[in-house]
């Protein structure tokens, strides 16, 4: 008889006031994860529109929030309606393109609240629907909800990270990102995105290494949760080890750049997509590798990174601890 997984999320729903939504965004008791939003005349349109199906007495959809150790709410749902909502009242926004309230056309709350008080105190009275999930529901299952409900991409997904787990990770994530920045171009441009590239480069070093440690039950574990442990093992570290990580990474990168650009491999293939995140991460571990081993590092790469059949199996294989283990076995196998 199998056993069946105890793997739950704790949440519940909370109606709040936007009266009370407002109140709390400037309390820190409802927080957003800071990522790009996107061109202003988007924005605009999206609270236009959300503004007027408040007034219509539509239901809106439920926000999804994970509920931080502090009690704070942190939003994940990526449409940014509810932030774009928060700006208008804060005066940021006019109204326009308004179907069933023409006359509030170019309107900023200020007007609103003068000339129509009354639909401003509907705005104010309605309520918007939360599902909380608990904190003690483990981190990086919120982080999985959150790509339950919506396809993140990385750079929205490491915003509610860094949220999630605190500034201490942040930092050290930017101060890298920041800090290869200046010497490679095959990363993204948007720094949460190259954080998320360092943070899986440091997971696939950690599982190979041992860092990451599991049990034989646990060998299905899967790629938020192998985040979460890497992230944990950082937690751990001092900052002799932080900065003997930052310039073996930085070496490794570096050297992958030289051999990329001398031989015409490009790295740059689905900039900041998930086959780039293990395209660098394997890479570096056989940039390592060769360097734990006295061998040359430029053929090593050529050796591994022109394999076909290989690269077909890392990419189209489920990313759990398992599939990396049997990645690098293959890839040792190959360069011996």
């Amino acid at each position: 008889m199998g056993r069946f997984s105890e793997n739950r999320i704790d949440s519940y729903e909370k109606k709040i006031s936007i009266f009370q939504i407002c109140q709390m965004v400037k309390e820190g008791r409802i927080v957003f994860p800071v990522v790009s939003s996107g061109k202003k005349s988007k924005r605009i349109k999206n609270v236009s529109e959300m503004l007027e199906a408040i007034l219509l007495g539509i239901a809106l959809p439920v926000v999804y929030v994970s509920e931080r150790q502090d009690g704070s709410f942190l939003v994940l749902n990526s449409d940014d309606r509810l932030l774009n909502l928060i700006l208008f009242l804060e005066g940021e926004y006019p109204l326009t393109g308004l179907e069933f309230y023409p006359e509030l056309e170019g309107y900023r709350i200020e007007q609103l609240e003068r000339y129509f008080p009354r639909g401003t105190s509907r705005l104010y009275d309605y309520s918007i629907s939360f599902q909380v999930i608990e904190y003690t529901t483990p981190k990086y299952m919120h982080i999985q909800v959150g790509n339950y409900i919506e396809q993140w991409d990385f750079a929205r997904e490491q915003g509610v990270r860094n949220k999630l787990y605190g500034n201490r990770l942040e930092e050290y994530l930017h101060c890298l990102a920041r800090f290869l920045e200046r010497s490679v171009d095959f990363f993204s441009r948007r720094n949460l995105n190259r954080q998320y590239m360092v943070l899986r480069i440091l997971m696939y070093r950690f599982a190979y290494e041992g860092v990451i440690r599991v049990r034989q039950m646990e060998q299905g574990m899967g790629l938020q949760q192998l985040l979460d442990r890497t992230i944990q093992s950082m937690d751990n570290m001092d900052m002799l080890w932080e900065e003997k990580m930052a310039r073996e990474l930085m070496r490794a990168i570096q050297a992958l750049n030289h051999w990329g650009r001398s031989t015409g491999f490009d790295l740059a293939k689905d900039k900041g997509k998930e086959r780039q995140a293990r395209t660098l991460g394997y890479l570096c571990h056989v940039v390592w590798l060769c360097w734990g081993k006295g061998d040359a590092v430029q053929q090593g790469l050529s050796s591994i990174a022109f394999d076909k059949a290989l690269w077909r199996e890392i990419h189209e294989g489920k990313e759990n601890f398992a599939h990396i283990q049997r990645q690098f076995d293959e890839i040792e196998k190959r360069l011996s």
